[in-house]
């Protein structure tokens, strides 16, 4: 993750955008919250996984499905 200030990024705009081509941005200030910048797939990506465990029957069901997975790759391992 890079760090930059408020006044880096109004200067620089166009290089803040490369770095959050391939990385989170972190802009920090003095008086207020900081702020990441990220690309919109990851962002996307992150409401996504929030939305899937936004409830809590479908938290379990989801850990339920991540078990059996695991449990079913565990068993083919040991039969190879």
């Amino acid at each position: 993750m890079y760090s930059l200030s408020s006044h880096y990024l109004t200067t620089h705009i166009d290089e803040v955008l490369e770095l959050a081509g391939s990385d989170e941005v972190l802009v920090t200030q003095d008086a207020c919250d900081n702020l990441i910048i990220l690309k919109e797939s990851s962002w996307r990506a992150l409401q996504d996984i929030v939305h899937l465990f936004a409830t809590s029957v479908n938290a379990e069901r989801l850990q339920e499905s991540l078990q059996q997975v695991r449990a079913e790759f565990l068993t083919e391992a040991c039969v190879e």
